[in-house]
């Protein structure tokens, strides 16, 4: 096992330029990427692909139900920073109990970010909302819960409502200033160089995470869309799916406050949360490095399995890490109340 303090890269910064000597001391004691663990599953994702035939690609974001396929490139880039901007806290707490976003469209109970990405096909569609930068910059609530309510007059992204109306207010006007109003124009400037559409994505509201959980998705979501390619793979999009499997796997250690808050159900503080946050990000990469897979294709290997790993209800069985997954499932879903993931 190895602290992440020392050897974890954060693009063109490392950790210890982020975080505190105290926080740096906190997470030797409490977060280790387990070595071990990391070479073990990434022999599951070799199997994986064997037992596939075939091998592991990026998703492609080309269902025309959730996505704009069809569009211009110049929409199509727009319209994935818009999703991207609010794809996050899809869940609230009812005393101890986490509660999913969930809503009704056409029948059909979609949850979370597949709600809000099928619900936004829809606003659009419906021009309840539109891709232009300067009425993004004009979005009220009143305008969002509209764009966003279910079949049923329900609204499954009220949780974290504000942050995401001022998220996409941010993003309109720092298009309309300072990019002729096109995501396609920040993604075009980074001529193909992650480290750059990091830093660009940063300078907006809805993408300066430091670790990155939004800005990676929507970078995985470009280049797998075919809209850029980037020198290189983007990082995982490290959300409450994969901590939750990458410690009940034992990529990641944690002990101490962070491990009893983890088993019952309780708030990460910030900085509780962008430690471990970093940890997995970085078990994950080298997980996939181990594996021979990209970063991208993991992130979404560990995605599809979200509900096999379930937040209460896991069924070991039917995974397909089980061989080598240390089952540590006590380990629930990871809350901080954020505007992160």
């Amino acid at each position: 096992m190895r602290s992440m303090v020392l050897k974890m890269s954060y693009l063109s910064r490392t950790v210890t330029d982020m975080i505190s000597p105290k926080l740096m001391q906190d997470r030797v004691q409490a977060v280790e990427v387990d070595d071990g663990a990391v070479h073990r599953m990434a022999n599951e994702i070799r199997a994986i692909a064997r037992r596939q035939g075939r091998s592991l690609s990026e998703e492609s974001w080309s269902d025309p139900l959730f996505w704009n396929v069809n569009d211009s490139r110049s929409d199509r880039c727009q319209y994935l920073a818009l999703g991207n901007a609010i794809n996050f806290r899809f869940w609230s707490l009812r005393g101890q109990t986490v509660v999913p976003a969930v809503g009704e469209i056409a029948g059909e109970q979609l949850r979370g970010a597949m709600y809000m990405w099928r619900r936004l096909r829809l606003a659009v569609q419906r021009e309840e909302l539109t891709l232009v930068a300067d009425d993004l910059a004009g979005i009220d609530e009143v305008t969002f819960r509209k764009a966003f309510l279910d079949d049923a007059g329900h609204l499954p992204l009220s949780e974290g409502i504000s942050d995401r109306v001022e998220n996409i207010k941010n993003l309109g006007l720092t298009l309309a200033r300072a990019w002729d109003g096109s995501w396609a124009n920040v993604v075009d400037a980074a001529g193909g160089s992650l480290n750059r559409f990091a830093v660009l994505s940063a300078t907006f509201r809805a993408f300066d995470d430091p670790v990155q959980k939004l800005t990676m998705l929507n970078a995985i979501m470009l280049q797998g869309s075919g809209l850029t390619k980037f020198d290189r793979a983007p990082l995982p999009a490290i959300d409450y799916h994969l901590v939750k499997q990458a410690t009940r796997q034992g990529l990641v250690n944690v002990r101490g406050p962070i491990a009893a808050k983890l088993r019952d159900g309780q708030l990460l503080s910030r900085a509780e949360s962008d430690l471990l946050r970093m940890a997995v990000r970085q078990a994950l990469v080298d997980t996939a490095a181990n594996a021979e897979v990209s970063t991208a294709v993991l992130d979404n290997i560990y995605w599809l399995n979200r509900r096999v790993c379930a937040d209460t209800t896991p069924d070991c069985d039917a995974c397909p890490f089980r061989a080598d997954c240390a089952k540590k499932v006590e380990f629930g879903l990871p809350l901080e109340v954020t505007r992160y993931y």
